[in-house]
């Protein structure tokens, strides 16, 4: 093989510690919903799944590694993207990375969560929650845990129960901590914009009109193919990203891009019902719309 072939020689597949997390996360989000709609359990912001039974099964802790032995960024793309097909409120994933960047985050008895820089104010995922810590550096062996200022709840992500806090409370990333977090958190909103496909191409099936059912017109085809095309391309540059990381702000700006673009669509195929508050598509929308945002502000500050 060429050097330049073995430059750019990539495998597009997760490990095997990825392929099992994958696995499990994927069955815990199917169990603890049981393919409810996410308005079901979101609009109230009560998880159909509680952070003892994330904590006890050690998912908090699946991204630490030891020895150089542990989950490989590709394996986080993964496994972030299977949550993201539930959009349960719970801090799994903000646990998830504070923990595998910061040994201080790992003596946390609860979940962990940081601060990230958005200009004048800060955002902290999850920040609404209780007992919930901000470990003010990642990628680094140094940083605290403190509680969380008092800010402002962010009204964008209805899921992740943000806040806007001020920007003394920002946590300090290093260039790596930060391609991990944009890539977790796209990865994240490319499991939301599959579970949007799934709910079009479901609606589509079982939604009628002239006695047909919506899915048979041509343009509600078409529609659903682009949509279908713009979650493959996220996918790819996702996995590009995870393997090739000075890549990885540009793929995951690029990738929730497409998220945007194939919950555009949804709502379309949904007509009139995909505005409502009922249908609950708004919830994973504004997760993609805040994942663009994150992905964007940590190029603009780590690129």
């Amino acid at each position: 093989m060429s050097t330049a072939s073995t430059q750019y020689a990539m495998s597009t597949l997760p490990t095997e510690f990825g392929s099992t997390g994958a696995d499990g996360i994927r069955d815990l989000v199917q169990r603890a919903t049981s393919r409810a709609p996410i308005a079901a359990y979101a609009e109230e912001g009560i998880p159909p799944v509680s952070w003892s039974a994330i904590a006890d099964a050690g998912w908090d802790e699946a991204g630490i590694v030891e020895d150089g032995d542990g989950a490989t960024t590709r394996d986080l793309v993964e496994i972030a993207r299977e949550w993201g097909y539930g959009c349960i409120p719970q801090p799994l994933l903000p646990t998830l990375l504070a923990k595998r960047l910061s040994r201080v985050a790992r003596s946390a008895a609860g979940p962990v969560t940081f601060a990230l820089s958005m200009g004048e104010k800060s955002l902290v995922p999850f920040g609404q929650i209780e007992a919930i810590s901000v470990v003010t550096e990642l990628g680094t062996d140094g940083g605290e845990l403190h509680p969380v200022s008092e800010g402002e709840p962010d009204g964008l992500d209805l899921i992740a129960r943000g806040l806007r806090s001020t920007a003394s409370q920002t946590t300090t990333l290093t260039t790596l901590a930060a391609r991990e977090v944009a890539l977790v958190f796209a990865a994240e909103a490319l499991g939301g914009a599959e579970r949007l496909l799934s709910d079009s191409i479901e609606f589509a099936k079982q939604r009628t009109q002239f006695g047909r059912p919506v899915g048979s017109f041509q343009a509600v085809k078409h529609k659903i193919a682009d949509a279908a095309i713009a979650v493959e391309a996220a996918e790819t540059a996702l996995i590009w990203g995870s393997q090739r990381q000075e890549n990885a702000f540009r793929a995951s700006v690029f990738a929730t891009d497409r998220c945007v673009d194939a919950a555009e669509i949804a709502v379309q195929v949904h007509g009139g019902l995909g505005f409502t508050w009922e249908a609950g598509l708004h919830f994973p929308f504004r997760k993609l719309l805040s994942a663009h945002r994150v992905a964007a502000s940590l190029e603009h500050d780590h690129g």
